[in-house]
């Protein structure tokens, strides 16, 4: 079990591990937005490439998918835990048919084949909605 002071710490720690990006594209809206969410598992051995992440494979598929925004998640040790996921990329989209449309881009092959570039991580994917 955390103490006050471990979760506190853990905390801290990963305030600096997330990130936005936006297209710009998103406006403020009441209704709920639906969102693909792509986990990256953390195992003993992983090979994930942050830096290329970042700065070649996110804007590759915010381009390609047409996101609204994506919030990248990184995995921060709480205490001398290890974190669950070494990523979690939260993408955000206006409707179902924006993440339809996205999805049946063709060039979202692109995307699919430039993982291998950053990780060996089988990724987890899920679909979701969010106010």
């Amino acid at each position: 079990m955390l103490s006050r002071r471990d979760f506190g710490r853990g905390a801290a720690t990963s305030l600096g591990a997330m990130a936005v990006m936006s297209s710009g594209a998103a406006g403020a809206t009441s209704e709920p937005k639906v969102s693909l969410n792509i986990l990256y598992p953390n195992r003993e051995g992983a090979r994930f490439d942050l830096a290329y992440y970042r700065s070649v494979h996110i804007p590759l598929a915010m381009k390609v998918m047409g996101a609204a925004d994506v919030m990248l998640i990184e995995g921060v040790p709480m205490g001398n835990a290890a974190p669950p996921y070494v990523m979690i990329a939260h993408f955000q989209f206006a409707s179902s048919a924006a993440l339809e449309k996205g999805l049946a881009n063709p060039a979202i092959a692109d995307v699919r084949a430039d993982i291998a570039k950053f990780t060996d991580i089988k990724p987890t994917v899920m679909r979701g909605s969010s106010a």
